[in-house]
C-alpha cells in the first residue's frame, strides 16, 4: 500500500515511533515481570478493558470491574463486560491472529458481541455488516463505507497483515486500528474490536510480545473527544491527518507503557 509506506517513511511519524519503541523497551525489560509476569498481564487487560469501554462512554471505576461488584441494573454493565471479554479473548488468538487476521476479527466479535445474539440474531454475529447502521456508542462521525465495500477492504486489511513485514509494527498497529474503525465492518462494538486489533499487531510483531502495554489508557489519556477527531482524521486519507493518527497512537504506547510500569513498580516494592 503506497500510503502507508509514505507514512512510514515520514520523519515525524519516524521520531515518534522511536520514541515509542523506546519506552515500550523499557516497560518490557522491567525485573518485576519475572516474579509477577502473570498478575501483571492480568492488571493491563483489566485496565485495557476499563479504558475501551470508557472510549465509548461507559466510565466504569476500576475497583468495579476487578471486585466483579458491578451492579446488575448499571445502563453500561453489557458493554463493560464485553470489553472485558475481548480483553481475555486477545491472549488466546494471537497464533490465529498470525494465520488468518480477518478469522481473529470475527472471533473478536462473537466475543464482543455475545450478549446481542438475541436483540441482532446471531447470523450477524462476526459477520460483517449487510447494512449501513452503526454502533452509536461508537459516536465515530465518518464517512459511510457501503456494505458492499467491507469484505473486499477486510481482505486487503488482511493481505497486508499477512504480507508485510518491513512497516514499524507501531504504523501497522496505527493503520489497522484506523482503518477498522472507518470500515466499522460489523456495525456493532466496532471500537472494542479496533482497540483489541492494535494490540494484536504489537504483540505478534514482537514489539510489545506479552501484551502489556495499556494501549488503550493511552487513547484515553488524550480524551474522548481527541481520540474520535484523530480518526476522523485518518479516514480522510489525507498523509498529513494520517500522520497525526499514528502519532497520537505513539503517544498512547508511551503512556500505556507509563500505566503499566506504575503497576510493574508497585509489586517491585
Amino acid at each position: 500500500m503506497p500510503q502507508l509506506v509514505a507514512l512510514a517513511n515520514r520523519p515525524d511519524v519516524q521520531q515518534s515511533v522511536a520514541q515509542a519503541r523506546a519506552v515500550a523497551d523499557q516497560v518490557i525489560a522491567h525485573p518485576a515481570l519475572r516474579r509477577h509476569g502473570s498478575d501483571i498481564a492480568l492488571e493491563s487487560s483489566l485496565r485495557g478493558a476499563r479504558a475501551s469501554a470508557a472510549l465509548m462512554g461507559v466510565d466504569v471505576d476500576l475497583e468495579f470491574l476487578r471486585s466483579g461488584h458491578l451492579r446488575l441494573d448499571h445502563p453500561g454493565r453489557p458493554l463493560a463486560q464485553a470489553a472485558l471479554r475481548v480483553a481475555q479473548e486477545i491472549p488466546l488468538l494471537e497464533n490465529t491472529w498470525r494465520r488468518s487476521p480477518v478469522q481473529a476479527l470475527a472471533r473478536l466479535h462473537v466475543v464482543a458481541a455475545a450478549d446481542l445474539a438475541d436483540s441482532l440474531g446471531s447470523d450477524r454475529i462476526g459477520r460483517p455488516r449487510s447494512d449501513d447502521d452503526f454502533d452509536p456508542q461508537d459516536l465515530i462521525d465518518l464517512l459511510v463505507v457501503p456494505p458492499a465495500d467491507i469484505a473486499p477492504l477486510l481482505m486487503d486489511l488482511n493481505s497486508l497483515l499477512l504480507n508485510d513485514s518491513s512497516t514499524s509494527a507501531l504504523v501497522v498497529a496505527a493503520w489497522t486500528h484506523g482503518e477498522l474503525m472507518r470500515i466499522q465492518p460489523f456495525g456493532t462494538r466496532d471500537g472494542l474490536v479496533a482497540r483489541a486489533a492494535e494490540r494484536l499487531v504489537l504483540r505478534s510483531r514482537g514489539f510489545d510480545p506479552r501484551g502489556l502495554i495499556v494501549t488503550e489508557a493511552g487513547h484515553l489519556s488524550a480524551g474522548r473527544a481527541s481520540y474520535q477527531e484523530q480518526l476522523q482524521g485518518f479516514a480522510t486519507g489525507d498523509l498529513a491527518a494520517m500522520a497525526d493518527w499514528v502519532e497520537h497512537c505513539a503517544r498512547a504506547v508511551r503512556t500505556g507503557a507509563a500505566t503499566i510500569e506504575v503497576v510493574c513498580n508497585q509489586l517491585a516494592e
